[in-house]
């Protein structure tokens, strides 16, 4: 039987789903011709690519309708219509069989994503994803990576934004209260945080020439007139993610990763519960979801030396950090809410019934901010994330004299709203940068985070060119 020809630069998986869409949205965007971006990054050369789904009606309605919104004729050719389903493996097996990078956008992901990470590793294509469930990700990772090296196939999760956090501040209050509250702490993202958090490390070595040894990240949400909701697809995803951290427990009792080594200086503190920040201007409450376990499984990459790529294989690592990630909430009252809800959230979350009595009644269970239709345009157009990092190290000769940390610096990212706008920009970049750097050596291969597989690239300044904008402040 002879192999197929890989001739699909990128296929888009699920490109009917709610994330989807917009994600084939994205891709039209990126082309000159469409005139969102006033200087869009490079895409890679002779670009071809799919759409993928079950419904050859509804991905036909799809790209009939993205093509009358962008007229971009004549610089992006037309996708192909691919027919592929979890269920049917040799459909997946094409699929990737043709394919040089996969954008998986089918989730819950600890369902459904096995199965196309498994036909990418065993066909030669490299992949991508949207998701938020650390134990989906560490499960990958434990089972797919070496499979993956020896196949040259570079897998990366969790490129895009975090769908489980969005889920607490959904929880707490209703759609009428968002319109009224001008920051409100909510959904973090996996690769703005994964790679700004390289990024300061880099930064702060670069700039003022220390060693960095502790980072903590503040998030806020800015929500305009029209408020905040987020699709069902989230909520879904949220309920069983919340379900599994015993599974995921369980997987670093056994992982043979590294574990993270003591750094230099005192301890950072981690302020538990509710917590006011003067500095940051509001009450903060610990990030506990995907955003932080992808930045420790990324640092335990590094410390394994599965980051060496071709072009340089003895290049230094970057360091490891302590890290720690905050909501930010305008003012108490949401904070008190905030752990209402979330204690009450995770009880049901707990037992088979409570999770399907979550699962029936999302609306209910979310004040009005989950349900089958999701956000609208408007709602999503007028909606921007930012976070600050403060960064602390050492020079070289307080490291040496054993003094405390003596440099700190102070930066910014921030873009559009998470889900539905910002994350099609990253996973999009994700996938450019993919095929475009791998083939020079910069990517290496393997089951990998975001920060691991894009180091040596130009992703910062792809992310950057799309609207996710990151900015030293002070230091």
């Amino acid at each position: 039987m002879s192999t197929p020809q890989r001739d699909l630069t990128l296929t888009v998986f699920g490109a009917t789903g709610f994330t989807g869409q917009y994600i084939v949205e994205e891709v039209y965007r990126t082309f000159s011709g469409s005139g969102v971006y006033d200087n869009p990054p490079h895409v890679p050369a002779d670009f071809s690519w799919a759409i993928a789904g079950r419904s050859q009606d509804k991905l036909q309605e799809l790209l009939d309708r993205v093509e009358t919104k962008y007229n971009v004729s004549g610089k992006l050719k037309r996708p192909e219509i691919l027919i592929a389903d979890i269920t049917k493996r040799d459909a997946l097996n094409a699929m990737c069989a043709r394919s040089h990078v996969i954008i998986n956008a089918v989730g819950p992901f600890r369902f459904m994503g096995e199965y196309v990470v498994r036909a990418c590793v065993e066909n030669g294509a490299n992949y991508v994803d949207i998701t938020g469930e650390p134990e989906f990700i560490e499960r990958m990772q434990r089972t797919y990576h070496d499979e993956a090296k020896k196949h040259g196939v570079t897998i990366v999760h969790a490129c895009g934004f975090d769908s489980v956090s969005f889920l607490l501040i959904a929880s707490i209050t209703s759609i009428r209260m968002f319109a009224h509250v001008t920051d409100v702490a909510c959904m973090f993202t996996q690769v703005p945080t994964d790679m700004a958090v390289l990024w300061n490390k880099q930064q702060i070595q670069t700039r003022s020439n220390a060693t960095p040894v502790q980072m903590e990240m503040f998030f806020t949400i800015k929500p305009g007139p029209y408020g905040i909701r987020g699709h069902y697809a989230t909520y879904e995803s949220a309920v069983h993610g919340i379900s599994s951290a015993s599974t995921l427990r369980a997987l670093r009792d056994y992982s043979t990763l590294p574990r993270l080594p003591t750094v230099p200086g005192p301890k950072l503190v981690l302020h538990k519960g509710s917590h006011w920040n003067a500095r940051i201007g509001g009450y903060t409450s610990p990030f506990i979801f995907a955003d932080p376990s992808v930045v420790r499984l990324s640092q335990q990459l590094f410390l394994a030396g599965q980051a060496a790529v071709p072009d340089n294989a003895n290049a230094v690592m970057p360091p490891t950090v302590q890290f720690a990630a905050y909501f930010v909430f305008p003012s108490l009252w949401p904070m008190v809410l905030y752990m209402t809800y979330g204690f009450v959230f995770s009880l049901f979350t707990s037992t088979p019934w409570g999770r399907n009595l979550l699962l029936r009644n999302p609306e209910r269970f979310s004040g009005g901010l989950f349900s089958h239709d999701g956000p609208t345009r408007e709602q999503i157009e007028t909606t921007r994330f930012e976070s600050t990092f403060i960064t602390r190290g050492f020079t070289t000769e307080a490291l040496r004299e054993g003094k405390e940390p003596d440099v700190e610096m102070v930066t910014r990212v921030e873009g559009p709203e998470a889900a539905y706008d910002a994350t099609p920009r990253i996973i999009v970049q994700c996938a450019y940068a993919l095929v475009d750097e791998k083939g020079e050596g910069r990517v290496p291969d393997g089951v990998v985070t975001s920060s691991v597989a894009f180091w040596r690239t130009g992703l910062v300044e792809r992310l950057q060119a799309v609207g996710i904008n990151f900015e030293v402040m002070q230091g």
